[in-house]
């Protein structure tokens, strides 16, 4: 979707960044490969997250403000 991801000459280190993250990810069960930075487990404590641009760069709870303020309002009902 060019409205995403724009028709520069990086969609295409774009797309084989992700796809080798699925085929890695596929394999393993680790979405780690050579064209990314080494992609760590998420977990309560570090929630460990992959920010994904032409930049791949791993956070450790990167939207913590935002998570915690919406922990203030209770959950809807499941169906």
């Amino acid at each position: 979707m060019p409205e995403m991801v724009g028709t520069g000459p990086e969609i295409q280190e774009l797309a084989d960044r992700v796809s080798g993250a699925w085929v890695a990810f596929a394999r393993t069960g680790n979405p780690s490969h050579a064209l990314i930075p080494k992609w760590l487990p998420y977990g309560a404590s570090d929630r460990s997250t992959m920010l994904i641009n032409t930049e791949w760069k791993l956070a450790s709870d990167p939207n913590r403000e935002e998570r915690l303020a919406m922990s203030k309002f209770p959950r809807l009902p499941m169906f």
